[in-house]
């Protein structure tokens, strides 16, 4: 008996045969765990889009930071001590002898603990001291971690910053950090030239 006559014999029999409700639970069951499955898959892949965005974007920033802070550096006339204070903030000065109005000025830059930030303030060389007019470069800030040194010396004949930042890029539970890593090179500076000499006023 052909496929075609099978069927119109069982049309006829009025056949009605189905699932039982027993076997609709169980795929109904084996469906919502799929369901569960792949609802829980996307969901971690859209986080995990979304950190790697923050952090991307937060890397961007830094960068610009950077770039503006790299305009100062590379022309400095060298860099005094670096210092922490009691409270965990790390300190360091740079003369600056390019600035638009032809006058030096001094820079001190600072990892502030308690605004996390990485953050600048200047004033006309030789003049008074700072008047804490700060601008931030950088926020949200892991201090502990982050820091300011003075790399070895590798033969160049020029002094050097290096500066190792730790950036939350997200608030909540599922905070990451963006890391930056630079050294600049200050391209007026000299070898000899006394940390000490550079911007005291800062220090006293």
């Amino acid at each position: 008996m052909s496929l075609a006559e099978r069927f119109r014999d069982a049309t006829r029999r009025g056949d009605d045969r189905g699932v039982t409700l027993a076997e609709l639970a169980v795929t109904t069951g084996i469906m919502s765990v799929v369901m569960a499955i792949f609802t829980t898959g996307l969901v971690q892949l859209f986080k995990a889009g979304n950190a790697n965005e923050m952090v991307a974007l937060t890397q961007a920033q830094l960068n610009t930071a950077f770039l503006r802070l790299d305009r100062e550096l590379r022309y400095s006339a060298g860099f005094g001590p670096l210092r922490t204070d009691a409270s965990g903030n790390t300190f360091v000065e740079y003369l600056n002898p390019g600035t638009a109005g032809g006058t030096p000025a001094c820079v001190q830059l600072e990892l502030y603990k308690d605004g996390k930030t990485l953050r600048r303030q200047a004033w006309p060389s030789q003049g008074s001291k700072p008047t804490g007019r700060w601008s931030v470069l950088a926020s949200q800030v892991n201090v502990p971690k982050s820091s300011m040194s003075f790399p070895a010396s590798d033969n160049t004949t020029y002094q050097r910053l290096r500066i190792q930042l730790y950036v939350a890029s997200n608030p909540g539970s599922g905070q990451t950090e963006a890391f930056t890593d630079l050294t600049f090179t200050a391209l007026n500076s000299r070898p000899d030239t006394a940390p000490s000499s550079i911007c005291p006023e800062a220090r006293t």
